[in-house]
């Protein structure tokens, strides 16, 4: 997760990055085990698709200062894909 955040340039200040990744990690475990959140469209499906809508749900207790949200998403759903969460 570190380092898809540094390959997405997902920070700035560095204010939020921490809890940022801490959370992402922990997201991905969720998801992974099949806990749904208020916009998985099928509760009952086993794997929960990690949309782009599905990760901004799953991260929008975390909050930012600088705007680096562009890239948040993208760099969670690359670690995601590549199976590399930590």
């Amino acid at each position: 997760m570190q380092r898809s955040f540094i390959e997405h340039d997902a920070f700035q200040c560095g204010y939020c990055t921490p809890g940022q990744i801490v959370s992402a990690v922990g997201m991905l475990e969720e998801a992974k085990a099949g806990w749904p959140s208020h916009v998985t469209r099928d509760v009952s499906a086993g794997e929960m698709p990690l949309t782009d809508e599905e990760i901004r749900e799953r991260m929008s207790g975390n909050l930012c200062r600088c705007g680096a949200y562009a890239n948040i998403v993208p760099a969670i759903r690359e670690a995601a894909e590549a199976g590399r969460p930590r």
